[in-house]
This record gives structure tokens, C-alpha cells and sequence, in this order.
């Protein structure tokens, strides 16, 4: 007979390492207490879980260790932590999230072999500059579906972002938030750029952790890649450099010179207020001069979400994968 709803809860959590926040949100509705006196229906909350998370179920029917699937099948970069521990729970969760997603956004083109200069071409000849919200139409129209991580799979979120592949198919699915769009605006081009260049594998992942000092000291060929990807995106130039000429502004001076020199370049101020802090490190100065360029700053991950919302088809979905979508998003 296997254990108690409260006993394989707390497996999920010791054994398994899973977020409170993600059992919760992988836990179906229909459960009740009551239901622990039926077989039947212990049985199918395993089930439940494990589709959700990328369990293998015949691993929760008994007191055993619960073992995640495509443990093996990912690429990680900046990855600093328990490799055998935390690396098969991220990479399920993920795994499993993306193939709902791409299940409920039906259109898709491909983004292999995309060049950055195409593609920035194309969105400029609409817009002034490229911004987060351009990105995510671009992506969900051609059926790359994109949302925000509330929920995490391990206590410690630890993922910056994470681009899935399924089928052929991607999905991406972003972890740090910002007050400022042109924070996230990077990570998702970056992400763009792994899929475009090629660096996701079949039925695979590929996971950017936490983007820390130390992390942009160790890059590898294809984080470089990918960086320039985005810069190329978004700037015009993969190679592009503010120059240090200006270093020692004021941040009321930095956010004016971003506001003025930025759309005329069809670049977005918040992105070249960024370029200008990798090059000189005045990260005091840049964040306090996004405040002045962002007058009403938004969370990324609402907007992302709100758009993501409208997007997917929910009912492809089910009510039970829609409940955890939902839940993973933040209730969006």
C-alpha cells in the first residue's frame, strides 16, 4: 500500500529536494483527505504529480526514491550546486512545463539558422527600437511560447533561464524579474540566440543559471555566442561598446544621454544604460538611472505573463496541466 497524501508529500520534498511552492502547484485540486482510504485514487495523485513534474511514477507508488526522467538531457551553463541532486529536479520540472506549453501554442516556425541582423531588421521596421514586449510577440508568433517562473522547482530558484525543446519545438521559460524591462530583454534574446544557433539538442534543455560576476568571468563558446546574439539583436552591432569616455556620470546624466542617443540608434535607453554598466561596472549608477528612464516601472514577469495568458490555448491543456500552468505563473 503506499504511504499517506502527508508522507509522500514529504518524500517530494527530503528525497526528491521539490519546492514546497512547486508540490503545491503539481497537487490537483480533486485531493482530499478523505481520498487516502482509496487505492484508486492514491494512485492517481501519483499519477497527477509525476506528469507535472517529471517524476517517474513507478517510483511514487512505493517507499522508494522518486526518480525524475530526462535527468540526462540537458545542458547547464554557470551551474554551481548539487549536480546530482539539484540538476535532475530542474531539468524535469522544465522539461515537463515546456511540453505542456508548446502543447497549448499551435503555430509554430522554425528558429534554427535565424540571423540576428534579419531578425532585427524585421521588428524595426515597425518599431523604433527592440524592447521585452517585442521579443515576446516575435517569439508567440511564431509559436515559441514564453512565460515567467513564480513557482521553482528547488528552494533555492538559483535558474536565470531555461530554453526547452520538444519535437522540434521550443519553449522558454524565464526565472529572474526585474523592475525594467530591458533586464529580461537580454536573457530572452540570449535564449533566442541558443535556439538560433543551434545549441538545444532534440528532446532536450538547455538551462543559464544565475548571471553573477563570477559566471561572466567562465563562459564558454556558446554563451558567447549567444551573448553576441542578443547584443546583434538588440543594438545593431555584436561587438557594440558604449566606450568608457563617459564614465563618472551621474545617473540622471547616463539616463538622459540613454533617452536621447538610443532610439535615433534604434537601440532601447534601459539596453544601452545596461551596456554602459558591463563596461564600466558603475552598476550603482545604471540601476538608478533606469528608475529615471522607466518613470513607471513594471514587474517583467506581469507582462510576460499577462501576454502569455492571452496566448496559450488553455483548453488543449486539460484542467488538471491548466490548474499547474497557472499555478507555476503566478495565477496569471
Amino acid at each position: 500500500m503506499p504511504d499517506s497524501a502527508h508522507r509522500f508529500r514529504t518524500r517530494l520534498s527530503q528525497s526528491a529536494r521539490l519546492s514546497d511552492s512547486a508540490i503545491s502547484a503539481a497537487w490537483p485540486d480533486w485531493w482530499s483527505d478523505a481520498a487516502d482510504a482509496s487505492p484508486s485514487a492514491v494512485a492517481e495523485l501519483r499519477f497527477s504529480v509525476a506528469r507535472k513534474l517529471g517524476l517517474d511514477p513507478r517510483s511514487l507508488l512505493e517507499e522508494e526514491q522518486p526518480r525524475f526522467i530526462w535527468d540526462d538531457s540537458a545542458k547547464y551553463k554557470n551551474f554551481k550546486g548539487d549536480e546530482e541532486k539539484d540538476r535532475p529536479a530542474i531539468t524535469a520540472f522544465g522539461t515537463s512545463l515546456g511540453r505542456m506549453l508548446v502543447k497549448a501554442t499551435p503555430d509554430f516556425v522554425p528558429l534554427e539558422g535565424l540571423e540576428a541582423e534579419g531578425l532585427r531588421k524585421s521588428i524595426l521596421s515597425q518599431k523604433p527600437f527592440i524592447g521585452l514586449i517585442d521579443l515576446l510577440a516575435f517569439l508567440w508568433g511564431i509559436g515559441v511560447p514564453v512565460i515567467h517562473l513564480r513557482v521553482f522547482p528547488l528552494v533555492a530558484k538559483r535558474m536565470c533561464a531555461m530554453a526547452v525543446r520538444v519535437h522540434g519545438r521550443y519553449a522558454i521559460l524565464l526565472a529572474q524579474d526585474s523592475q525594467y524591462p530591458a533586464n529580461i530583454a537580454f536573457h530572452l534574446a540570449h535564449e533566442i540566440g541558443h535556439i538560433a544557433l543551434g545549441h538545444i539538442g532534440e528532446n532536450s534543455a538547455l538551462i543559464d543559471m544565475e548571471d553573477t560576476n563570477e559566471a561572466r568571468d567562465a563562459k564558454d563558446d556558446e554563451e558567447i555566442a549567444a551573448d553576441r546574439f542578443a547584443l546583434h539583436l538588440l543594438t545593431g552591432n555584436p561587438d557594440f561598446t558604449v566606450g568608457k569616455a563617459g564614465e563618472g556620470h551621474s545617473s540622471r546624466q547616463l539616463a538622459e544621454q540613454a533617452l536621447s542617443l538610443g532610439p535615433p540608434n534604434g537601440i532601447e535607453p534601459g539596453t544601452l544604460a545596461l551596456c554602459y554598466g558591463y563596461e564600466t561596472a558603475e552598476w550603482g549608477v545604471v540601476q538608478k538611472a533606469l528608475g529615471h528612464i522607466y518613470t513607471s516601472p513594471i514587474p517583467a514577469w506581469s507582462v510576460t505573463n499577462s501576454i502569455a495568458n492571452g496566448q496559450l490555448s488553455w483548453d488543449e491543456l486539460g484542467d488538471e496541466n491548466a490548474s499547474f500552468v497557472h499555478a507555476v505563473m503566478g495565477g496569471a
